[in-house]
């Protein structure tokens, strides 16, 4: 969820879902970007994707700042937040109305997913040429843009690749340098990564996958909050 503010005080509401379709006609200060110009034009799915997951438009403005921030991972697809923008300032909060009580009872996954959304948009406002400063209040994170030099970084260039698939794995092994690679982004201070590739032990880990899956699928409070 999206709420753009300015000096005349102009307010908008909008979802991912529906940014692309609408935000010709959300914009504040002025500041409208290629995706959002070209949001019209949109003729298929496909289009709509496209345009969703585009390259950064370093020139667009908060507007554009925002639409990478909702490109973040958050939990179970839900999209559990809300922005609210000025020229110089973000505000990412939860909405509420989209927690998922009973996968997610102390809203840590909620809260999370406004920590990705909140790294996406400090990685993009980099690339922008502003600095981020970040304060993290009780119910929001507030994020400060300052200019400054331009800075794309690794992480940064990754966003619009990220993606889920469940299409079947191929079962084409993955190789011993990208297992290492793997092994090494994984592990800090506290954390460790356990790779497992021998194929008994993998098919033990999947009976338990399997058996949890069922579980839930039997629990009519998950199926009723899943089909929410």
């Amino acid at each position: 969820m999206l709420q753009m503010t300015n000096q005349h005080s102009e307010h908008a509401m909008i979802s991912r879902r529906k940014f692309l379709a609408c935000s010709t006609g959300l914009a504040a200060g002025g500041v409208v970007s290629a995706a959002q110009a070209a949001a019209t034009t949109a003729k298929t799915f496909d289009d709509a994707v496209r345009l969703t997951w585009a390259p950064l438009r370093t020139d667009g403005g908060v507007r554009e700042l925002i639409r990478y921030a909702t490109l973040a991972a958050n939990s179970h697809n839900t999209q559990p937040w809300k922005f609210t923008a000025q020229a110089r300032r973000i505000t990412i909060a939860p909405d509420l109305a989209r927690r998922c009580p009973t996968v997610d009872p102390n809203d840590h996954h909620l809260l999370v997913s406004l920590g990705c959304a909140a790294e996406n948009l400090i990685l993009a406002a980099a690339a922008a040429a502003l600095t981020a400063t970040t304060a993290i209040e009780s119910d929001a994170i507030t994020i400060g843009l300052d200019p400054d030099r331009p800075v794309e970084s690794d992480l940064f260039k990754a966003i619009p690749h990220r993606q889920s698939t469940r299409a079947a794995y191929d079962g084409t092994p993955v190789s011993n340098e990208k297992l290492a690679a793997l092994e090494k982004a994984g592990t800090r201070d506290g954390v460790s990564i356990m790779i497992i590739t021998d194929k008994t032990k993998i098919d033990a880990i999947s009976d338990y996958v399997v058996e949890g899956n069922s579980a839930q699928m039997r629990d009519k409070a998950f199926m009723d909050e899943l089909k929410h």
